[in-house]
């Protein structure tokens, strides 16, 4: 059984993801239009909308947002390990 505190965190959850869909909605133009799936995926991610949402959005499966989304974090990852010092890096570990 779920407690009360547990359903209402959930439920807030969900209000907060459907704010943020009704405002990119709304800003769809704005916010996704011209931009490559992958770069709408990142704008939707940074919004911390769900796969599942951001599938629905972007028209693709969120299997499909999982790899892109881990691509992306590969990537930074890579990006920011070149960009470090030997002696930053052996901080990083």
């Amino acid at each position: 059984m779920v407690s009360d505190e547990e359903f209402q965190k959930e439920i807030l959850e969900k209000l907060d993801a459907l704010t943020k869909l009704v405002a990119v909605t709304a800003n769809a133009q704005t916010l996704l239009g011209g931009k490559s799936q992958k770069d709408q995926i990142k704008v939707l991610a940074d919004l911390r909308l769900s796969r599942n949402i951001i599938a629905l959005v972007v028209g693709t499966t969120p299997e499909a947002v999982s790899v892109r989304l881990s691509e992306m974090k590969s990537k930074q990852k890579a990006e920011k390990k070149s960009i470090l010092s030997p002696e930053e890096e052996s901080e990083e570990r």
